[in-house]
């Protein structure tokens, strides 16, 4: 509510607030117009109370001018033969002719001043037909100066009548805008009777003009609360005018909300004083503030209590950068990344933070909004890759971005986080930008964790396959040394003799030879099934084994960048064959294919593997974008020891191909065509049977 200062002016406090006066607006509401100050103007003019009870009970049309105009013109052209008449045949010394002001003034009332103008033109020419036909073209003085006299009282008529003709038509206008108006106006006198009702009032508050005139504003429109209405009252009796919000009841008790203002005006010193009260129901922006409140306080509420963190970005500076940089000619935005860090580093800077729920502040380690990083740049480490895949969605117009990286925190160093951010559609929305930060330190922790564990059982497996190897080998190659050290042991008994027994010396040589060579054999069978005594088998599905292979593998690759291709196609068949064993062939080939990758640009990284069926057999070949083999020829690389990394041992390959020789399979390696890679093929006769039990 609003207390208005009393007004030095009438025509001058008009003017100035019509050029002051600012609309209050939300949504399509709108502040009154000005209507209860025109008028105000009019009643300042001289329009008192009887005049506006005239409004209100002409409810004034065009018609009914129209009409009136109509009959008040035949009364005044019938009055005007009349007095022609009478002037003409009237043998006295009398101005008759002054009586054509009676024809002005019955047809002004209802005329325009074109109307009255034609009027008074047409008793000028009646005057002067009538002076020519009684007194011809003498110049007698009397009659003379009646002539003068009559034409001057019509001409001065006429002027007084046009004036009154058009402040007529100014108040007719006014008075019909007052009823065409949306507003509702009612006047009511300074005890609270109501003096005139409009349309937009009988609308507003469902009560008929009829149903009001002469009653109190406040039994007609009861207001909730008697706060409102006294302070109203006080302002304008302090003042003179008041405006604010009210909640009235109308007619059918609904109650509403209204803006409404009251200016108190006297039309003259004499007369009482009328208060002009103009108001619109603003019910609906009410409660489109409530439902927007609400609607702000669940959103606030979800925002700031989501156990995800959550901050905003303002990408505009960003955006337009990105379009001036296309917009000079480039058309690989992407390639333009890679070859301009310095813009990424500059474009980290203009991205600003706008806002952050309380999530982010405790993964920050932050207590105040007000003490949170500025600029994306402040908490992004300098190595962070992120931000430009980023870069290059937003070029490209992707709505949704999502990526793995960390930011630094003031209390925990650098965070892991998985980053998302959901962009619009169009640039005007991007001065806020909602990321969702989601902490994955937990995650990683433990991965690294069970990648420690997996690796910490590899070697292990890897020290006990060692120990049983050497524990086979000590175990079978025990009894060959024992006896060739007691073939030796008799040779040298034998030579000891005098003479020397050289026949026994040689049976006892023999034997130490057969030894010898009973030894190699064991080492031999060790070599061939290098890792196990004893094979399980049992009916396997190849492309089973390649898909929970490289199950074991996926994040190995992933961390390489590797790009993995499947194309599976013998799921149909099985073969008989000893399931570790083979996966170890595949974990072998898959670890030597990353390998080689390692000095591949990251991108162009991949690796395929691909299953086949031809004739008995089951192919499986493995392709990588490697270094390829390099000087050695196939069969050489499958010997033991022989590898081409620096820090290789050279066993996996060999233990791969006793295993599929073991499978009555066969392996071979080779350089890609095209020079990019490398491609390793075994294959498995169907059915394969493992004679482990015959070894």
């Amino acid at each position: 509510m609003m207390c208005m200062k009393p007004k030095e002016s009438k025509n001058a406090d008009y003017r100035a607030r019509s050029a002051s006066t600012k609309p209050i607006q939300n949504g399509s509401e709108r502040k009154p117009i000005e209507l209860g100050e025109i008028c105000a103007d009019r009643v300042g003019l001289g329009m008192g109370r009887e005049q506006i009870k005239r409004w209100d009970s002409q409810r004034i049309e065009l018609s009914l001018f129209q009409r009136a105009f109509k009959y008040r013109l035949h009364v005044a052209i019938a009055l005007a033969i009349l007095i022609f008449v009478a002037d003409t045949l009237s043998r006295h010394a009398t101005a008759v002719a002054v009586m054509y002001v009676l024809c002005l003034i019955v047809a002004s009332d209802s005329a325009s001043r074109i109307t009255v103008k034609l009027v008074s033109g047409g008793c000028a020419v009646l005057t002067l037909l009538s002076f020519f036909i009684s007194h011809g073209l003498a110049t007698e003085t009397l009659p003379t100066l009646r002539l003068i006299f009559s034409l001057f009282a019509n001409v001065t008529t006429a002027v007084l009548l046009t004036k009154q003709a058009g402040d007529r038509l100014i108040l007719q206008a006014q008075a019909r805008l007052l009823e065409l108006t949306s507003d509702a106006i009612f006047l009511r006198d300074r005890t609270g009777r109501i003096c005139y009702w409009n349309h937009g009032a009988e609308r507003l508050f469902g009560y008929q003009a009829s149903e009001v005139l002469g009653k109190f504003h406040w039994e007609v429109l009861a207001v909730q609360g008697d706060e409102g209405r006294a302070e109203a009252e006080r302002c304008l009796v302090e003042t003179g005018s008041w405006e604010g919000e009210l909640e009235v009841t109308t007619k059918s008790g609904r109650s509403i909300n209204v803006y409404s203002r009251w200016r108190a005006e006297r039309p003259r010193p004499e007369a009482p004083l009328m208060i002009i009260v103009t108001t619109i129901d603003i019910s609906a922006r009410k409660a489109a503030d409530a439902a927007l409140r609400a609607s702000e306080f669940r959103y606030r509420t979800i925002f700031e209590t989501l156990p995800v963190a959550i901050w905003e970005h303002d990408l505009r500076p960003v955006k337009a950068e990105i379009d001036a940089v296309k917009a000079s000619g480039v058309v690989d935005f992407k390639s333009f990344l890679d070859n301009s860090p310095d813009f990424i580093v500059r474009a980290r800077k203009m991205v600003r933070i706008t806002d952050v729920n309380q999530t982010a502040l405790r993964l920050m380690g932050i207590s105040e909004k007000s003490d949170f990083f500025e600029y994306l740049s402040d908490f992004l480490p300098e190595d962070d890759e992120s931000f430009g895949q980023f870069l290059a969605a937003l070029s490209e117009g992707q709505q949704v971005f999502q990526s793995e990286t960390s930011i630094r925190s003031s209390l925990n160093g650098q965070i892991p986080v998985i980053v998302t951010l959901n962009l619009p559609p169009t640039n005007e929305e991007l001065h806020r930008v909602q990321a969702s930060i989601i902490d994955i330190s937990n995650r990683v922790t433990m991965e690294e964790a069970l990648e420690k564990s997996r690796l910490e059982l590899e070697q292990a497996s890897r020290f006990a396959m060692v120990g049983e190897i050497s524990a086979s080998i000590a175990h079978e190659v025990n009894q060959p040394l024992a006896a060739i050290m007691s073939s030796t042991q008799a040779v040298q008994l034998w030579l000891e003799h005098d003479p020397p027994n050289l026949h026994e010396a040689k049976l006892a040589l023999a034997d130490a030879i057969q030894s010898t060579t009973r030894a190699s054999q064991v080492v031999k069978r060790v070599r061939i099934l290098l890792g196990k005594a004893k094979s399980e088998t049992s009916e396997l599905s190849i492309d089973d084994i390649v898909t929970h292979t490289v199950r074991l593998k996926q994040k190995e690759l992933d961390q390489a960048g590797i790009r993995l291709t499947l194309a599976l196609c013998s799921h149909d068949l099985t073969i008989q064959g000893d399931k570790i064993l083979l996966q170890q062939v595949l974990l072998n080939l898959i670890e030597n294919a990353v390998h080689a990758m390692e000095t591949t640009q990251r991108e162009e990284r991949s690796l395929a593997i691909r299953t086949e069926i031809e004739s008995n057999e089951i192919r499986v070949r493995i392709m990588d974008s490697g270094e390829g083999v390099g000087d050695l020829v196939s069969e050489a690389i499958f010997k033991a020891f022989a590898t081409t990394k620096p820090a290789g041992m050279g066993l996996g390959l060999a233990i791969s191909k006793s295993i599929i020789a073991a499978h009555k399979g066969s392996i071979s390696i080779a350089n890609r065509p095209d020079g990019r890679g490398a491609i390793v093929e075994f294959r498995i006769p169907v059915p394969a049977l493992m004679p482990f039990g015959s070894q």
